[in-house]
Formats: structure tokens, sequence, C-alpha cells
């Protein structure tokens, strides 16, 4: 898996916590400041890696590779529906506890976040994501099967509402751990 996506994965992640901050530089641009720096500083680089991290998101999320690419049958699925709440609760909301518009209280915010990108990194956490959930990506705990081989207990990154048992999955390897699917329409259906 791509170190770009994966940190754009973990930048993506902490989407409400970069629109709260963009909201308090917002009000303290509006209501002045002498210092203005720290909040055009935040507010560009927010800017920034948002753009770059949508285009390396989409652009991975798309790629059409036929390798490591292998179809299979829905033997169990069990949707994730806990990973993304718990995340935000864990990793996003106490962060807010710093004050963005002072540059001490920035620079703590930036070490911890370096920490927890360096953990994400380290443990491949790219799982956890409101902005993928939000465009229809959901994650489902899966048993599949074909004619070749069976996979037990993958975590499967699909845009689909609901996986259900015999549905036609095209699955493509990022990690160890985490598969990104395609449900495949079966020629039976009208």
């Amino acid at each position: 898996m791509s170190i770009l996506f994966l940190m754009s994965m973990f930048f993506l992640s902490f989407m409400p916590l970069w629109i709260c901050i963009v909201c308090i530089d917002m009000k303290s641009l509006i209501d002045g400041t002498d210092y203005p720096y720290a909040e055009w500083i935040g507010l560009g680089m927010i800017t920034f890696l948002l753009f770059v991290s949508v285009l390396i998101t989409i652009k991975t999320l798309r790629k059409q590779v036929t390798q490591n690419t292998g179809k299979y049958m829905v033997v169990a699925a069990e949707k994730d529906t806990v990973s993304t709440t718990a995340y935000l609760l864990s990793n996003a909301l106490p962060l807010l506890a710093f004050d963005f518009t002072q540059w001490f209280d920035t620079v703590q915010f930036m070490i911890i976040l370096g920490f927890l990108a360096v953990l994400c990194l380290l443990h491949y956490r790219c799982d956890s994501n409101v902005c993928l959930e939000l465009v229809g990506y959901r994650l489902y705990k899966c048993s599949l099967h074909s004619e070749y081989d069976d996979k037990e207990e993958i975590t499967i990154l699909i845009r689909r509402k609901q996986l259900n048992v015999n549905d036609e999955v095209v699955i493509r390897k990022l990690n160890d751990e985490l598969y990104i699917g395609k449900y495949k329409v079966s020629e039976e259906q009208p």
C-alpha cells in the first residue's frame, strides 16, 4: 500500500477536526487579531493537504488493477458500524482541547498529530474514515469463497450499503488486513 495513500487516509480521517479548526481560525480572523499568521498558515495548510489527500485517495480507490485481484462469492459479511465513531471519539475529539490561535498550542498539536501519524503508518490504519463513509464506502468483515481459494475474516472496504451472502465481489489487496472491493452485478439479474 502506498505511503501517500495511507497518509491521505489518515489526514481525511480527521475531517471533523479540520472543519472545527477552520471555523476557529475564521472566527479569530473575523474578530481581529494582532498576529493573524497562525490562522493564515493553518488555513493554507489544511486547504492544501485536503486537496492533495482527496486527489490521492480518489486515484487509489478508482485504480483498475488486474493484478492481485480476485473474484469471490460472499459466504458471510458483517458491517463494521463502530470503528469510525470510536476513532473520532478517541483520536479527533481530544485534539479540540488545543487553542489553534496560539503558536505554542499549535506546536503541541502538531507533535501529537505526528505521533498519531507514525502509529497509523506502523499499523496500516486507514479503516476509520468518515469521509469515505459519507461517499458510500463501508467496511465489512467477510469470509469469501472462490474456485481457487477461500479468505476468512478479512476486511473489505466497498462502496455498497449492504453486502449479502452469495453476492459476488472483486477484491484488490491493499495490505495484509485490508482489501478494496467492487460489487459485481450478477448476469442473471435484470
